[in-house]
Formats: C-alpha cells, sequence, structure tokens
C-alpha cells in the first residue's frame, strides 16, 4: 500500500473517530455549562450535530432549581436549534439562531422543609450560559408552541395559570453593548390562556444584560372570569359568575428602574349565585359586599369596572400608588370611562432621560 493512500486513511479514520466523540463531548460541555448557574442545576439528554450547515441541536434541557423542594422544574425545553445564518454570513456578518421547541417555564410557590420555597429565576445571570453556548452575535431568538406557568401550591385552593401556545421572536439580540442604540432587539410575543384570553406583547429590549432594559406594550384580553376562580378564591375569596377580564399595561425598565402601569378592565361582572353560594354564608356576605362596591364604582354606560395601576422603582422594591388607584377607580365610575388600550404614556427615553437629571 502506497504511503500516501496510508496517510488518507489513517486521516479519515481520525475524523470518523472525531466526528463519533464530538456529540458525547459536546454533551458534557453544555452540562457543564448548565450546572455552573448559581442556584440551578441542569442537564440535558442529548446533542444532535449538523456539520454541513453549521449548527447543533440540543434534546431535552432542564432546569431545576436546588436545595428546595419544588416539584415541576424551573426550564423544561424539548429541544433547541442553534445555528449559524448562512444568510448573513454571506453578506460579511456571522450571527446565529436560537430557536426553542416546546419550552415550559414554571414559576412556582412552594412549601419546602415546612417554610416557603419560590422558583423565579430572578437570582441566577442567564446571559452567560446563553452566550457560552452561542458564543456568535445572536440575530434571532424564537420559541414554538412554548408555556409559561405560575403554580402556587401553597394556596388554597391550588392555583395553576398558565399561557399556552407561546409564540416569541427576537431579533438582534447583540453580544456586545451598542451606544447608539440602547435596546437593539425587536421582541414580538403571542399567547392564549386559561379562559380564552389572548395575549399581545410588542417590546424593544436589551435582553443580555443581567438585569434587561426594556420597553413595553401589551394588551391580554377576553379572558371569561370564572375560569380564573381558583385564583380568585385563593386570593380574594370571590367567586365570579360571570364576567370578562382585560388587562393593558405599559413598562419601561432602564438600569433596573421601572415605570408604567397596569390597566385593569372588567366588564359584565356578576358574583352571586345564591343557588351555589347559600349554603356558604361567610362567603355569601363577602360576595354581596364586594359585589355592592362593584356596582357603585361600576361605569354603568359601558358596564365596566376599571383602574389604572401606576407602578414606578427599583426592580427590587417597586411601588404601586394606592391612592391614584383609588381616583383611577372613581374617574373611570364617574367621569370618563377607560378605553379598552394602552394609553401611550410611557417612554423608554423619557426614563433614561429623567435618570440623567
Amino acid at each position: 500500500m502506497k504511503r500516501s493512500l496510508k496517510i488518507i486513511l489513517i486521516v479519515l479514520v481520525v475524523l470518523i473517530g472525531v466526528r463519533i466523540y464530538l456529540p458525547f463531548w459536546v454533551t458534557d460541555y453544555v452540562n457543564k455549562v448548565l450546572d455552573d448557574v448559581p442556584g440551578y442545576s441542569g442537564s440535558i439528554e442529548d446533542v444532535d450535530l449538523h456539520l454541513y450547515r453549521g449548527a447543533y441541536k440540543i434534546h431535552k434541557l432542564k432546569m431545576v432549581k436546588t436545595g428546595e423542594d419544588i416539584p415541576v422544574p424551573f426550564l423544561d425545553i424539548n429541544s433547541i436549534d442553534l445555528s449559524v445564518q448562512w444568510k448573513a454570513l454571506f453578506e460579511g456578518r456571522l450571527v446565529g439562531e436560537v430557536v426553542l421547541h416546546r419550552p415550559v417555564v414554571n414559576f412556582v410557590l412552594a412549601i419546602s422543609d415546612t417554610t416557603k420555597a419560590e422558583q423565579a429565576g430572578g437570582e441566577a445571570d442567564w446571559t452567560r450560559p446563553i452566550k457560552e453556548l452561542m458564543p456568535l452575535e445572536i440575530n434571532k431568538f424564537s420559541t414554538i408552541d412554548g408555556k409559561l406557568t405560575y403554580r402556587d401550591y401553597t394556596a388554597s385552593p391550588q392555583v395553576s395559570l398558565s399561557l399556552d401556545s407561546l409564540q416569541i421572536e427576537a431579533g438582534n439580540l447583540k453580544n456586545v453593548e451598542d451606544e447608539n442604540n440602547p435596546l437593539p432587539s425587536p421582541i414580538t410575543a403571542q399567547a392564549v390562556s386559561l379562559g380564552g384570553g389572548k395575549l399581545n406583547l410588542n417590546a424593544n429590549a436589551n435582553l443580555l444584560k443581567q438585569i434587561p432594559d426594556f420597553d413595553l406594550n401589551m394588551n391580554y384580553e377576553g379572558v371569561y372570569l370564572p375560569a380564573l376562580n381558583d385564583f380568585t378564591k385563593a386570593y380574594a375569596k370571590l367567586d365570579f359568575e360571570r364576567g370578562t377580564f382585560n388587562v393593558y399595561s405599559e413598562m419601561a425598565v432602564a438600569d433596573g428602574f421601572l415605570t408604567g402601569y397596569i390597566k385593569p378592565v372588567l366588564t359584565d361582572i356578576k358574583l352571586i349565585d345564591f343557588s351555589e353560594d347559600k349554603k356558604k354564608p361567610l362567603q355569601l356576605v363577602w360576595e354581596a359586599i364586594s359585589g355592592f362596591i362593584l356596582e357603585i364604582f361600576e361605569n354603568q354606560p359601558k358596564d365596566q369596572f376599571a383602574t389604572r395601576v401606576p407602578m414606578e422603582g427599583n426592580l427590587n422594591q417597586v411601588k404601586s400608588g394606592i391612592w391614584p388607584t383609588i381616583g383611577n377607580i372613581f374617574k373611570n365610575a364617574f367621569i370618563q370611562a377607560f378605553k379598552k388600550k394602552t394609553d401611550d404614556s410611557v417612554s423608554f427615553d423619557d426614563l433614561k432621560s429623567d435618570e440623567k437629571d
């Protein structure tokens, strides 16, 4: 056998060996990156490599909070595609794309060793694993058929709320600071919820800061109120017989400081059904009082109860104005009914200007 042929065969054997071993090495690397997230333990099942298109696919990623007895993982993602965008490469830009398939994020309150345990993810810097798993500048991020849940195992009845069919698209998630564009990433999100509610969100953000900056508008409309009765029973001891719930919000965050508002609008509300509640006299009295108050402060021509809750402060201590909230109840009831839309009154640029002043 000629020497050159032997060299070619040796090189082929080495390349085949590297190709076989590479997925195991990548899997170990990804598991190490995930295990280094403070307060959480992460793992994946497998990795598929697609060298011809500069991509790899992570299967069955889970992130579990450590040190507390939380019954569901914080993150549970069926698969993640990470790839180079070839179109951008031909234009001279080396950027990547990340797609999450069926991701589930669980925010939880639970009992751990007789004390309350919280799983919210806020204590970890999630930008670090993102940058280590995708070292390129991320040009596009998206989710397909995602789910966002809130579970309170400490409440009675237990509360379980979710946003389903969550579709998110975010572009231009830069790994570097851009002084000319502090919010480089346009974001859109749509989802449906319990009770037939529909969420639509539009924002611009800098998501790769440890505390992201953003400027967002959100409409959450058409929720059938009785579908939320576990939530309202647990936190307000109220049981709705009918009604529709809508929420409108604008918020901006700059360097950890938030300003904005939440505007809930409830229409066609009914609390009491004597055939159901007559066996629970205390609940009946409370619902009668609540129904009377709602009726008094309802805008009669629009058949709606609404207010506007202003919010402002450091993200660790956001304050809502009690008296403005009460004043807005009166305004909606007796002066002018609030419109079912955002008010176009919150601006990231104004917030940054106020900070400089």
